[in-house]
């Protein structure tokens, strides 16, 4: 019987997001070996890296890593943080220090050796390779230039080794700037001897918290438990959840561009050979992912993302007649026509936007539950859900816009859209539940701040103008032009809002590879150690990551992500007999960032059958989704069949990098509308083959 070895509960997908307490107790009965999670992404936009500000609110934060700690403190296991502050620079990951030191403070933890790994690049570093035409793209933009690299704040994501060298120094609480997601979980395990590619692997499908779990969720707790058979089992903490190889396998494919080649600093994690098992009906597994040690830009190749910021914002939102749309010019976006896709809504179509307003005494109050709001609309997970990267797309990066009412009051608002009809099935449901978990984790929200959700589609069509410029004056006489376009030609209700200024706009100016090994091993990811007692941090000095190559280097598999699992141009054979709506043969359907310029769909379907079917129409050849989603063939990456989950999955390049000026839907989550709308048709030989199997 296979030995248990190691054991790590993930807490949730980012610090911020909650999880129940009950779900981290469940979790911590029997063996911990670590305690971790991923702080951030890049995922919200420029805007977090560039500022140095958090995404989530303070309180939140805290209270998800009070947790966190309190049961390091009582284990005696390593805490591991990372992407502190969302984005990982200097200055989110001094905030979150602070927001340690409070929660050290409050909890009394004494003599405890905290590592503070940094991950920030100085630009001219950047510069000196970008003159050496070193960097390397990671797919279709962002163009560089010395100018845009000087304004930036720029990172690196770590890998295992800055991790790793801090643990093996004694240090009990990790708190890493910006880090691959995966290297979080992989670290330790590789410390301990397992197996690279399982702890790869393990490391992606415990990043996201229980979004692994059927049903999913960021906000709560997942664990794995390693076995010296070179398995690894996933456990939901919460009864209301459960793993199958199903979920597992589905999982793996998420906001990644190749369906079984996933690339990091120090290798290649091909998931080829995966086997995916179910132990029982709550509880599944994984065994033989394999990481490669393959050639040049790997091992040691650092993607860096650069932020610089823009200009100031303003922001209108204009509610009007229904008659009066089709005036509007087509560039403009409208919340009922194009507010989601820049690609109007076609004939059987509906675009819903969704708006939420608050209103307090305090701005801290109208902000609190704008954000809560917005963030349980976004994540809510419903029967039938199949769009389960997110509900609804966000034009903005940050979402909310907060001002002044006239009503004295402090205001927050937050535009957002779908074009979701298995989510409109249940929207009425799902705000009553949304509310009603507020009241229940956040009951003081709804007591200090009073909220209004506006509903805009074809009859109620709401227009959204946003204007960017450095110049304060030359900012603001321009939004009154555009807002005065728009007057001509349609009469404002009087539930607009007009002229409020929004955050300041970033934009993402790197997003590419650093291969200067010199730079990675002997410049980047200074470690920092300090002797913690309670709020009280005494320096004990620093390392440098020490490093070492991992992974197989006599691998005979296929590592080309452009032609691994990719799905022919084959015409289908066999007679006609009917077609079947996508949406009733899958049950997944969603779309989601892959990086800032990549954008990737992945459809699991209920069957072999169904999945077998969707193969032999030859409707998901690449040449065939490039017409389906109006884009030049050579924008779509690839279509790959996904045997061991039924799965078929698409990545192009991203029509404009994530949260530019023009923006409809910061995280890619609502993009998905025309395969959706699919009906498949289904050949003679192809039942006959699906039935033997």
């Amino acid at each position: 019987m296979a030995k248990l070895i190691y054991r790590v509960v993930s807490a949730c997908g980012a610090l911020g997001y909650g999880y129940p307490k009950e779900s981290l107790e469940n979790a911590l009965r029997g063996r911990v070996d670590a305690i971790i999670c991923d702080g951030g992404s890049m995922d919200a936009g420029p805007y977090y890296l560039g500022t140095g500000t958090e995404y989530f609110e303070h309180e939140a934060v805290k209270a998800d890593f009070r947790h966190m700690v309190e049961a390091g403190k009582r284990l005696g296991c390593p805490v591991i943080l990372g992407s502190s502050g969302m984005a990982g620079g200097n200055r989110n990951l001094d905030w979150m220090i602070g927001v340690a030191k409070e929660v050290f403070g409050e909890l009394e933890v004494r003599d405890a050796k905290v590592a503070v790994i940094r991950s920030e690049l100085d630009p001219e570093i950047v510069i000196q390779e970008f003159r050496k035409g070193a960097l390397r793209p990671t797919g279709v933009g962002p163009e560089l230039s010395e100018e845009a690299l000087r304004e930036s704040t720029i990172v690196g994501q770590m890998g295992i080794h800055p991790l790793i060298t801090a643990l093996e120094d004694g240090a009990q609480y990790v708190l890493a700037g910006r880090s691959c997601d995966v290297a979080l979980f992989a670290s330790d395990m590789i410390r301990r001897g397992i197996d690279a590619g399982l702890a790869y692997h393990v490391g992606h499908i415990l990043e996201c918290g229980a979004l692994a779990c059927d049903p999913g969720s960021p906000s709560d707790c997942l664990v794995a438990e390693i076995y010296d058979d070179g398995s690894a089992l996933f456990v939901s903490p919460n009864p209301a959840r459960r793993c199958t190889a199903y979920s597992i396998a589905a999982h793996s494919l998420y906001e990644e561009s190749h369906p079984q080649l996933q690339f990091y600093p120090e290798g290649v994690l091909t998931m080829e050979k995966t086997e995916f098992f179910s132990r029982n009906s709550g509880v599944a597994g994984i065994r033989n992912s394999k990481f490669v040690r393959a050639g040049k830009p790997w091992p040691w190749s650092i993607k860096l993302e650069g932020s610089r910021r823009l200009g100031a914002r303003k922001v209108s939102l204009i509610f009007v007649d229904p008659s009066d749309v089709a005036n509007i010019p087509a560039d403009v976006l409208v919340y009922g026509r194009n507010g989601v896709q820049a690609k109007p809504v076609q004939d059987g179509q509906r675009e819903l936007g969704i708006i939420v307003e608050t209103a307090a005494e305090t701005q801290e109050a109208a902000v609190l539950l704008a954000s809560l709001l917005t963030h349980y609309l976004f994540h809510y997970g419903y029967p039938g859900r199949k769009a389960t990267a997110g509900n609804i797309a966000y034009p903005l990066s940050p979402n909310l816009v907060s001002f002044r009412r006239d009503d004295e009051l402090f205001g927050a608002i937050v535009p957002s859209g779908t074009r979701d009809p298995v989510f409109f099935d249940h929207y009425p449901k799902i705000k009553e539940a949304v509310i009603n978990l507020i009241q229940h984790e956040f009951p003081d929200a709804l007591k200090n701040a009073t909220f209004t959700i506006t509903d805009a589609d074809a009859a109620s069509p709401a227009i959204l103008l946003r204007t960017v410029d450095r110049d304060p004056q030359r900012l603001a006489a321009q939004h009154a032009l555009e807002i005065d376009r728009i007057t001509k030609l349609a009469k404002p209700k009087s539930t607009s809002r007009l002229h409020l200024d929004a955050p300041d706009a970033y934009e993402w100016s790197l997003y590419h590879l650093l291969q200067n090994e010199n730079v990675v091993k002997n410049v980047m990811f200074d470690i920092s150690y300090f002797r913690a007692d309670g709020d009280s941090w005494l320096a004990e000095g620093g390392a440098r990551p020490r490093y070492d190559d991992i992974g197989e280097t006599n691998y005979s598999g296929n590592l080309d992500d452009r032609m691994l699992s990719l799905i022919a141009d084959a015409p289908p054979s066999g007679v006609l007999l009917k077609s079947n709506r996508l949406l009733d043969m899958a049950v997944v359907i969603r779309s989601k960032d892959a990086g800032i310029n990549r954008l990737t769909f992945d459809i699991i379907f209920t069957s072999a059958e169904n999945y077998e079917a969707a193969l032999h129409s030859n409707v998901f050849s690449s040449c065939n989704i490039a017409k389906l989603l109006g884009l030049p063939r050579e924008r779509v990456v690839g279509t790959f069949f996904v045997d061991t989950c039924n799965a078929i999955k698409i990545s192009i390049h991203r029509p404009n990098i994530s949260a530019s000026a023009d923006e409809r839907d910061v995280f890619g989550a609502q993009q998905q509308a025309a395969i959706e709308s699919l009906s498949i048709p289904i050949y003679g030989t192809m039942l006959a083959k699906a039935s033997s199997l």
